[in-house]
């Protein structure tokens, strides 16, 4: 009995737990579950935040996409007033005065960029790279240079399949293509009193060349608001024809001497594209609005915004206004306001001057990516080193320019810093032109006028008491047209008609100091 009773002590004293540690288990198991419901604690505190951020985002996106469309509301909103004004209804002072200040443009300054209703975004630029790799290239194709979206790329294919190029039968198809563009021929009035024949020029020029009359014999047989052309008219620059005599050309050109070079092939393809009805339409775009000068008479002159200088030193008065204005307008626009009747023309009435530029490597400056097709549209302007007759300093060149003249267009007598080459790819121009030795005589208006560089005089209606000696003025002309190509060298003077709706594109490359001497006698 003792012995189970110890046993049973034994087993006693061996379980048996002692009160202090009994109480710190019970502390521990109590910190257990404190501590258990503490992270369940975070962790729904933790679930409430993130679903509140979560609220929140959703919320800071809902207000920005109320906003986006607010403004696009307001956005149309405006659109749809300023078109609405349009059909005569009123809107408010401010409006009206900040759309005539959009409209206005200054044309010292290159082109804005223009919208053609699709958007130019980088996304749409990358389509287009990717797209180039396949698509169709033309004969004149750069790698540089040009317009490398599929739908130039589309619309060229088309009409290349249509007129096609390369061999003498083309050749011979193009050139009764342009010939029948060709209206009238231009006798030369003084042929029997000059020593060469402006058709047949020598290999050297001849002494004296051109030949140049006095400023009223030639107004007085055509007036320059006359537009009916005449017979014979005073030429005295010569007109070389491109496959026997580009030889002659190009040695009359490295002696900085003016002349019209005639069927150029490539010239040729330009001008029977251009002539296809609804080609020109396609090509420009129905949306897209260029640069369009605007007069209420017929004269356009350049100008540059005024410096207050030139009013402190009466350069020009206080109250000088530009001679014309510059806005936009798409193609379409403008064949409404120059397919008009010859009583809609006269030289009091309004005119508009239609221009593009294809920038090429001008820089940011110029208004990138507008028209840009037209170096591939004119190739015979291209910046190569094997293109001497046009691109004298390739590397100089600035741009390719086209101005669409409505008939009676006139653009006043200036001179030019630099060499050009002017093709006419479309009905006519007449010309005027003076060697760099008439600007005394010519009337220039000074340095720091904002027309510097032009003829001060009214050549419709010259004033012979204010400007004397502008009857002494020399002058030539000759009328291009379509398939011609004038070149012009630095600091020649031009003044030029529009016979009649036609196009024009020219470009520059570099210049020379030739006639630096007699331009600097005028204080240029």
């Amino acid at each position: 009995m003792n012995s189970q009773v110890h046993k049973r002590s034994a087993r006693s004293s061996t379980t048996a737990v002692p009160a202090g540690s009994a109480s710190m288990n019970q502390n521990n198991n109590n910190t257990k579950t404190n501590n258990g419901l503490d992270a369940s604690k975070r962790r729904r505190k933790l679930r409430r935040k993130a679903k509140e951020n979560k609220t929140q985002k959703r919320m800071v996106l809902l207000q920005a996409i109320m906003c986006a469309a607010f403004l696009v509301a307001l956005v149309l909103f405006v659109i749809k007033a300023l078109k609405s004004n349009e059909r005569g209804i009123k809107l408010p002072p401010n409006m009206l005065k900040k759309r005539q200040m959009a409209k206005q443009m200054r044309p010292d300054l290159d082109n804005p960029p223009m919208a053609d209703g699709k958007g130019n975004g980088p996304f749409k630029n990358l389509r287009n790279r990717f797209w180039s790799i396949s698509q169709y290239r033309h004969s004149d194709y750069m790698r540089d240079l040009g317009d490398r979206s599929p739908a130039y790329a589309n619309l060229r294919k088309q009409y290349d399949a249509l007129l096609p190029s390369g061999d003498e039968e083309s050749l011979e198809r193009m050139k009764l293509a342009v010939q029948s563009l060709r209206k009238r021929k231009y006798e030369n009035l003084m042929a029997h009193d000059m020593p060469y024949d402006v058709h047949n020029c020598p290999d050297d020029p001849p002494p004296n060349y051109p030949y140049a009359w006095n400023i009223k014999d030639v107004l007085d047989n055509w007036g320059t608001d006359d537009m009916i052309p005449k017979e014979a008219i005073y030429q005295g620059i010569c007109v070389f024809d491109y496959e026997t005599e580009k030889e002659k050309a190009l040695k009359y050109g490295e002696l900085e001497l003016p002349f019209v070079v005639r069927d150029d092939p490539k010239v040729l393809r330009t001008v029977e594209r251009w002539s296809q009805q609804g080609y020109m339409q396609k090509l420009l775009g129905k949306h897209t609005r260029y640069r369009t000068e605007y007069s209420p008479n017929n004269h356009f002159m350049y100008w540059n915004k005024p410096k207050r200088k030139a009013v402190e030193n009466h350069i020009i008065e206080k109250d000088w206004k530009p001679p014309t204005e510059m806005s936009r307008m798409s193609f379409s626009n403008w064949l409404e306001h120059a397919n008009v009747t010859d009583d809609k023309l006269g030289s009091d009435n309004e005119h508009w001057y239609f221009r593009l530029i294809g920038c090429g490597e001008m820089g940011k400056s110029c208004d990138k990516d507008s028209s840009e097709y037209l170096f591939d549209e004119l190739s015979f302007f291209q910046p190569t080193e094997d293109n001497p007759l046009y691109m004298v300093d390739p590397k100089k060149q600035k741009g390719i320019h086209c101005r669409f003249g409505m008939k009676g267009v006139t653009a006043v007598n200036h001179f030019d810093g630099s060499r050009n080459s002017i093709a006419l790819l479309g009905g006519e121009r007449r010309y005027f032109l003076s060697h760099p030795d008439q600007c005394e005589n010519l009337n220039l208006f000074p340095r720091g006028h904002p027309s510097a560089r032009h003829s001060a005089v009214d050549w419709s209606n010259p004033d012979w008491k204010k400007f004397p000696s502008f009857a002494d003025a020399e002058v030539n002309e000759v009328v291009l047209q379509a398939g011609d190509v004038l070149y012009l060298p630095t600091d020649w003077f031009h003044h030029i008609i529009s016979l009649e709706l036609n196009f024009q594109c020219n470009t520059r490359s570099g210049t020379t100091d030739h006639y630096l001497g007699a331009i600097k006698q005028c204080g240029f």
